[in-house]
Parts: structure tokens; C-alpha cells; sequence
């Protein structure tokens, strides 16, 4: 492994260097809960309510920098300084500011799946809807998964991508914030075979709440899957 060695932190500068299921799943992360800036210094953050899954990035990574406590929003933030992985990341559509314009990057098709987990478990959701059937009134339990994203053309580029490779139809795109966000929803079936997609079995890294959650729906959901 090659290490950047600073007077504090260790880190595997070249993390980003090579495409495999744990780099592809961490640049999905980032791309939903991630940040850049070059200022005094170049670094790069990412940002959880769930602490496991940054300390998962973290060892994955190489990296020694610590998980910081933001009280104040609620959450945990991971902020690792590198020029080496901030350029890398540029090369890979890192963007400053990159909510409403990033674009989904160059993914090799072999790790679709983790890119698309990674920003899924950051910036996706999975739910279950329960309603009066207007037919007949019959109280129905369905399955929901939602991506979102301030940027359109990366949500239709991930709706191409799903249509391609698990024949999803194309739809039209909802919004909310008064229209400052986006969400690309699939239903019951749709769901499901998505989560098998993105959940496959020995995964190699995933936000273990979320994994939990989709290892508990009833039986008829297909799911075999281990963290």
C-alpha cells in the first residue's frame, strides 16, 4: 500500500488510482455526501449520521484522520487533506459546489453497482408505503426506494444506467424543496431488484443500518445478502 505519511495522519493517497468494488463504492459516497476545497490547503470531507460507515471509508482508505462530531447539524464528518487524492478525484468529476451540477462519472460497468450503493446509502432511501387502494379501499404495504440529488443531469444519467442494465423505465423526475431538489423513485418490483443489484451477496462494504433494514423485508423480496 502507499501511504502518505504527514506529521499526524497515514492515508493511502493512491485509493483513488485504481477502480475496484471499495473504491467505486467510496466515490459514490462521496459524490452524494462529499465535499472539496483548496484554499491554504487541499481537502477533501465526508460527511454521515452514521459514524460505522465513515469508519468503514476510513480503514478502507488507509487513513488515520479522525471523525469530527458536528453538534450543531447532527452528523459526523471525515476530513482527509491530500493534493495527490483532491487531483485524483477532479480526474474522476470531483466537483466544488457539485450539488446541482455534477454529472455521473465514467464508471467501468463491473462496478456500477458499488458506485451506485455508495451514493445510495448517502443520498438514497428505502421505505415501505402504506395505503387505502382506491379500487377497493384494501389496505396495501408497498416497497419505495428514492435517490436524490440537486443535479438533473446526474439523476437522468443514473436513470439511463438503470434502464439499461435492469430495464427500468424511464420516468419523470419529481421534485421537492420547492423545487431545489430532485428524486428518481422506483416501486415495489422495481425496488426490489434493485436492491439485489446493489446489494449483492458478499458486498464489500455498505452502511450496515441500511443493509439491516432491506436483510428484514418479508420473505417474498429476494433478498440474500451478507455485510
Amino acid at each position: 500500500m502507499d501511504l502518505y505519511h504527514s506529521r499526524k495522519y497515514n492515508l493511502n493517497e493512491k485509493f483513488f488510482d485504481k477502480w475496484s468494488a471499495p473504491m467505486a463504492y467510496v466515490l459514490g459516497f462521496w459524490f452524494a455526501d462529499g465535499y472539496m476545497r483548496k484554499d491554504r490547503s487541499y481537502r477533501i470531507s465526508i460527511t454521515s449520521n452514521d459514524k460505522e460507515i465513515l469508519e468503514s471509508i476510513r480503514n478502507i482508505m488507509g487513513s488515520t484522520h479522525p471523525i469530527n462530531k458536528d453538534k450543531r447539524y447532527r452528523c459526523w464528518t471525515i476530513y482527509i487533506y491530500s493534493k495527490y487524492l483532491y487531483k485524483a478525484l477532479i480526474e474522476l468529476g470531483g466537483l466544488r459546489c457539485k450539488s446541482k451540477v455534477m454529472v455521473f462519472p465514467l464508471v467501468p460497468k463491473k462496478y456500477l453497482r458499488d458506485f451506485i450503493r455508495g451514493y445510495f446509502d448517502g443520498d438514497g432511501s428505502v421505505f415501505f408505503v402504506t395505503y387505502a387502494r382506491t379500487k377497493d379501499k384494501k389496505v396495501t404495504k408497498e416497497l419505495r426506494t428514492n435517490f436524490t440529488s440537486g443535479s438533473r443531469r446526474f439523476l437522468e444519467s443514473l436513470m439511463n444506467i438503470l434502464n439499461t442494465e435492469l430495464k427500468f423505465p424511464l420516468k419523470k423526475l419529481g421534485m421537492f424543496n420547492n423545487g431545489g431538489s430532485l428524486k428518481l423513485g422506483y416501486g415495489t418490483k422495481d425496488s426490489d431488484a434493485l436492491l439485489n443489484f446493489m446489494y449483492y451477496v458478499g458486498f464489500p462494504i455498505g452502511l450496515k443500518r441500511k443493509a439491516d433494514f432491506i436483510a428484514k423485508i418479508p420473505s417474498y423480496q429476494k433478498h440474500n445478502h451478507k455485510i
